[in-house]
């Protein structure tokens, strides 16, 4: 007797004695939990007795499975060993990325191993470490490759493929001296790697990682190593690998079962057709095997003439699916609670240990200024502290695993005039063993703070508090059900959501985001929105509360933090160019791009340790306080603008003679923020109309006070303070020189600063430009003052538009203080006057004469280089407003 027929009459047995004990026949005695298994085994039984009926030898679905396909095992092992394989080199590539994450956060970024650390990138996202890139800019060829030598000469072969994307290498003609290389291209430039089946190449988002290679191999040509760009990219990297698993798992079972089986395969998806719930043979004798996870059909794979036993194939299917599921669903997991941290506590350094201590995560690259400590490795003893400290965080380990304690503080380490206070989390398991630990270097404290320490043993209570806020107070009300899920597998909290909820309410920790009826600024100005985009919801009904909507299935994406801060070839070309036009850039996050890049590009970024998060934060809301008002002329566009021509005298190094650049770096900040939440009129009109900012001010410098305020009042938030890394005596410094920039636009101020300039350089070369601190500060005013004067200064084509912007912020104006009875401003040239643009050019011919020329020839003289440019748009502006009379 085969196995198999023993199964069957074991099976037959038992379903006897069950119906003998139904009908009273037979008595037994059961506990619950017997019965419960006696009852699972019933459901089963019934199954497979369907199961057996419908493939037994003479069934009629048998019989059309076994003409129309060939069972051959040792081909079907072969393939279930591939998709096993494939799909585990897979799974092992997010602990690569991991780990070159964690080398490069702690690695010396230098010219000798850049192109090592590139070829293993290459090697995960291309499927080889060989690759060429090239690009052109200003004319000149210029690439990166490890296995092309003639860059130049293979550019110009690239050139006639200039109109496609992808260029198989089959079609090559043999351009490189093999077939076997696939070119891709974006707009500026070529990246050249060998052929490799990944299964990823089918996703959207895989053009995206390449273009973010391209940007990388660019930076390290260019030697600009900035390691949180390279960490931002490779996380960038993960999370899409991570968004797009499911799509890749089944690329990868469609490639597998096409090579070994040599018959075609398609992933088809219930959306797009609808098939029976079981395996079947369609009306073109294909066989269609459905794919389900808890009862419901997630996909179709559609075989064309298999010749495996699909029955089997099947059963395997299924079962590797829904392990599949759960291991994609527990990366997510984690992956979503490390975002938190990085997203919820930008200033604060984790690392997360496994029992045996090596280390599993690092939130992000340790500061330049914590001398006081270093990774070497990648477990706790190449964690290197001073000796006091490192053996009080032992202490503390131990502490934690002989106890239930959840969290305690661990030391307090000094360093400079900065402290930085470090604590210790455990994550427990089911049987209360510790399976993780994470240490907290929180964000250093300046000693001049007012900062009293609540307690240096803070409660494991007050710490889940902390972990619940950061968990649940800043994601979106729709998330709390997500936020749930991760509290309670992580923290081992035994409660539903609703318990959850409750009982963070009763602790006030739910009380600000209840209180809300809206999407607040901090939460609409996060990454946060852009993390956890919802892929579907279903609104379920409440007989109490009515309709609640919940998110159901959430699409894991850190898009936005990836795409922020990246620059190309064609980026930096447009930010060289004096007369850049940041109005025709519409996507608000693409400006924000750029106003980075005018920081990053003068190394501002690494030099003042800021933190990029914040940075992000604080110019959303630089960006939200210059638009809310909608103002026609000064807005985000125009504090833009000024920054940019800042910018630009910067990176001619003219500034250099006379600052240094901590100064250079207040005067773009200042510069960008100049005009910020300006109300659209001018000084007069606020005095006149006794505004509460010209009460508040005395009608001095009415509007320059209040941006100088805004500015301040935002830095003073952490969330927002892209200073912190500044020792008080630099804070203090970076205050004066920045109201002195502020104040110095003020317009009333022009003809006192002009005639300063005049005197100061008629002095030359007797008496130097500067002789005191006073002299440094009015020379950075009277940049910052010819700056804000730079939109005539453009092309006549930016100059015409930011004429016509201002006269329509001029002709408001004088409606309102028409409206409000107020002095009508005569020179102002509202819209519809008759001759209008004549008008406009007379007005703007006067501005340049008498204004804005001055302002640049003074400035010009003093810097000896840079305003080559404006000087010269000047004139031809002139000749064209002259023109237009």
């Amino acid at each position: 007797m085969n196995l198999t027929t023993r199964f069957v009459d074991s099976f037959s047995l038992t379903d006897d004695l069950l119906t003998q004990i139904i009908q009273d026949k037979q008595t037994i005695s059961l506990s619950l939990r017997q019965l419960s298994k006696l009852h699972h085994l019933q459901k089963m039984l019934e199954e497979f007795q369907f199961l057996n009926i419908v493939y037994s030898d003479q069934s009629r679905v048998r019989k059309m499975m076994l003409t129309r396909t060939k069972s051959n095992l040792n081909l079907q092992q072969q393939l279930c060993h591939q998709i096993d394989k494939k799909i585990e080199d897979f799974m092992k590539l997010f602990k690569k990325l991991d780990s070159i994450l964690f080398y490069t956060m702690n690695m010396q970024l230098m010219s000798e191993n850049c192109l090592e650390f590139l070829q293993q990138i290459a090697d995960l996202i291309l499927g080889s470490p060989s690759f060429t890139v090239i690009y052109e800019i200003n004319k000149k060829v210029n690439g990166m490759s490890t296995h092309i030598k003639d860059i130049e000469n293979a550019y110009q072969k690239l050139l006639k493929f200039k109109e496609s994307t992808n260029v198989q290498g089959s079609e090559l003609d043999n351009l490189f001296g093999t077939n076997e290389l696939y070119v891709y291209k974006n707009k500026y430039s070529y990246l050249i790697y060998d052929v490799k089946d990944v299964p990823f190449k089918a996703f959207p988002d895989y053009r995206l990682i390449l273009d973010q290679f391209i940007s990388l191999a660019y930076d390290f040509q260019k030697e600009i190593y900035d390691k949180e760009n390279l960490v931002s990219i490779i996380r960038g990297i993960k999370s899409r690998f991570i968004k797009n698993s499911t799509r890749i798992c089944q690329e990868i079972i469609r490639q597998q079962v096409t090579d070994v089986l040599s018959s075609q395969c398609w992933i088809e998806m219930p959306d797009q057709i609808q098939y029976m719930n079981d395996l079947i043979i369609d009306q073109h004798g294909y066989v269609v095997l459905p794919v389900k996870l808890d009862k419901k059909i997630k996909y179709y794979i559609k075989i064309e003439s298999p010749n495996i036993d699909m029955i089997t194939f099947s059963d395997y299917i299924q079962q590797l699916w829904q392990r599949l599921t759960y291991q994609l669903k527990d990366l997510k997991n984690e992956e979503f609670l490390k975002q938190m941290l990085e997203v919820n506590s930008p200033n604060k350094l984790y690392i997360q240990l496994d029992g045996d201590g090596n280390i599993r995560y690092q939130s992000c690259c340790i500061p330049d200024s914590w001398y006081f400590m270093l990774i070497k490795g990648g477990s706790l003893e190449d964690l290197q502290l001073e000796q006091v400290n490192k053996q009080s965080l032992i202490q503390k380990m131990q502490e934690l695993k002989s106890s239930a304690k959840g969290a305690v503080s661990v030391c307090q380490i000094c360093f400079g005039d900065k402290a930085v206070d470090v604590d210790l989390f455990a994550k427990r398991n089911e049987e209360d063993e510790i399976t993780d630990y994470y240490i907290v270097f929180n964000a250093p404290k300046k000693k001049f703070e007012d900062d009293h320490r609540i307690s240096s043993q803070m409660s494991s209570e007050s710490k889940l508090q902390e972990l619940s806020k950061a968990a649940l107070i800043n994601i979106k009300m729709e998330k709390l059900s997500k936020a749930c899920n991760v509290m309670r597998e992580y923290l081992k909290v035994n409660l539903n959501d609703e318990e959850i909820i409750d009982l963070l309410k009763e602790k006030d920790i739910l009380k600000e985001v209840y209180n809300q009826q809206s999407i607040t600024d901090d939460i609409r100005s996060s990454y946060v929105m852009e993390y956890y985009k919802a892929e579907s919801s279903k609104v379920m009904r409440d007989p109490v509360q009515g309709s609640q909507q919940y998110i159901i299935e959430s699409e894991l994406t850190n898009i936005k933090k990836f795409d922020l801060y990246t620059l190309d070839a064609n980026d930096i070309s447009n930010l060289s160019d004096y007369s850049f036009d940041i109005t025709v850039v519409q996507d608000k996050n693409e400006q924000l791009r750029y106003t980075w890049a005018l920081f990053h590009l003068c190394n501002f970024i690494d030099l003042y340790q800021i933190n990029k998060e914040v940075f992000y934060q604080f110019t959303v809301i630089v960006q939200e306080k210059y638009s809310y008002r909608q103002n026609p002329f000064h807005n985000f566009d125009h504090g833009f603008t000024v920054a940019h021509a800042c910018y630009y005298i910067i990176k001619s190094k003219s500034m250099n003679q006379y600052f240094d650049k901590f100064i250079q770096f207040t005067a773009l900040l200042s510069a960008l923020c100049h005009d910020i939440d300006h109300t659209g009129r001018n000084n007069h009109f606020e005095s006149q109309k006794l505004s509460k900012l010209a009460l508040r001010y005395n009608d001095e410098s009415v509007l320059e006070n209040h941006h100088a305020s805004v500015m301040f009042k935002i830095l003073q938030k952490e969330k927002y303070n892209i200073l912190s890394s500044l020792s008080q005596d630099q804070f203090l410094i970076f205050r004066k020189y920045a109201i002195a920039n502020i104040l110095g636009t003020d317009m009333k101020k022009h003809f006192e600063i002009v005639k300063l300039l005049e005197l100061k350089l008629s002095k030359l070369p007797d008496e130097p430009f500067i002789q005191k601190e006073e002299d440094k500060k009015f020379l950075s005013s009277a940049i910052i003052h010819t700056c804000d004067l730079t939109m005539q200064s453009k092309t006549f084509k930016m100059a015409q538009k930011w004429s016509n912007r201002i006269a329509t912020e001029f002709s408001d104006q004088v409606a309102e203080e028409k409206q409000l009875s107020l002095p009508i401003t005569q020179h102002f040239l509202p819209l519809g006057t008759p001759n209008f643009n004549q008008l406009l050019a007379k007005q703007e011919i006067s501005f340049i004469k008498f204004i804005v020329k001055p302002a640049y020839d003074l400035t010009a003289q003093v810097l000896q280089t840079g305003l080559e440019v404006p000087l010269k748009n000047l004139e031809d502006n002139l000749k064209e407003w002259e023109n237009q009379k």
